[in-house]
């Protein structure tokens, strides 16, 4: 029988090393702790819906490479896809079952909010909610900030930095991009407990917003 778990733990280590060698190289918003959160919240689905021990291990082993490409090349561009390609060598190489080589790597390929993908499998499912949901609440915002900076756009818009009555533009205001995406993640999900915890760190988020726009305004 393979142990999924005595492989996990070499696996983890590795994709640690992969990060660390790499550092300066990828945005922080999309490093080794977003691996680890990414981690808990999907467990945490996981049992939730019922998964057996097997399955939460190879969901974990799905989970520790989602984002690898980004590590390894710098680039979110197509990452998904090139994550699946390198994970699936990765796997292969410590003997992995062909069929969870196959469910983990279509898992990985299909991750991405901007792939737009079906999820083919649980496995699948809980990947996208556990990621989608690191992009919310305090965290989430958090990581907003940090990858805006390097795409070059300003925090708010000074005249009406939450956006009530004017046109979104979120490539140039980094809170524009809560509402043209982040708002709408609760109804993306694919489970029930995702969908729960999505929406209360929705909610967190638009409270933090709330708070930022009277510090703005000299009302706190």
């Amino acid at each position: 029988m393979f142990n999924y778990s005595e492989k996990l733990n070499t696996l983890m280590e590795t994709v640690k090393r992969i990060y660390e060698e790499n550092w300066g190289k990828y945005p922080p918003s999309h490093d080794f702790l977003h691996v680890k959160r990414v981690l808990v919240i999907a467990e945490k689905i996981a049992r939730e819906e019922g998964f057996t021990e097997e399955d939460i291990l190879i969901l974990k082993t799905a989970v520790i490479l989602h984002d690898i490409a980004i590590a390894v090349t710098g680039s979110k561009n197509n990452h998904a896809e090139k994550s699946s390609k390198i994970a699936e060598d990765m796997l292969r190489k410590l003997g992995y079952p062909s069929k969870a080589v196959e469910v983990i790597c279509t898992a990985i390929a299909e991750h991405s909010w901007r792939v737009n993908r079906k999820p083919s499998s649980r496995i699948s499912a809980i990947l996208q909610d556990a990621d989608r949901i690191d992009a919310l609440g305090a965290i989430g915002l958090a990581r907003l900030f940090s990858y805006s900076t390097i795409l070059g756009r300003l925090f708010y818009n000074e005249e009406e930095p939450i956006p009530r009555s004017r046109q979104l533009n979120e490539d140039r205001y980094a809170l524009d991009h809560v509402f043209t995406k982040l708002a709408k993640i609760p109804d993306r999900m694919n489970t029930a407990s995702g969908r729960r915890i999505a929406e209360n760190r929705l909610k967190l988020l638009l409270k933090i917003l709330g708070y930022m726009e009277r510090e703005i305004e000299g009302k706190m």
